[in-house]
């Protein structure tokens, strides 16, 4: 089972190039897998760790993370909207 995880992941990071980073269409790709809220752990796993948890936590702290944060115990989350917003605002294509 787990090698059917990598293998969509792999598929995933396929669609994402093939969208052209930073374009309408790589963002799009990236919105319709995200759940309604999504973790510090999972939002950083999904940029392939150009933003950290640690950047998203300092961002947190700073008011220039993700707008809409939730937490549950000692995880926090974000909207699927929010994130999307963040996102949008720091990936740029070099």
């Amino acid at each position: 089972m787990h090698q059917k995880h990598w293998h969509h992941d792999f598929e995933y990071r396929d669609r994402l190039i093939n969208a052209g980073i930073g374009s309408e269409e790589f963002f799009k790709a990236i919105e319709v897998t995200l759940p309604p809220v999504i973790s510090r752990a999972e939002l950083a796993r999904l940029t392939g760790g150009l933003i950290s948890t640690k950047t998203l936590s300092n961002e947190d702290a700073q008011q220039k993370g993700p707008k809409e944060r939730v937490r549950a115990g000692s995880k926090v989350g974000y909207s699927k909207a929010s994130a999307m917003a963040y996102l949008r605002k720091k990936l740029k294509l070099l």
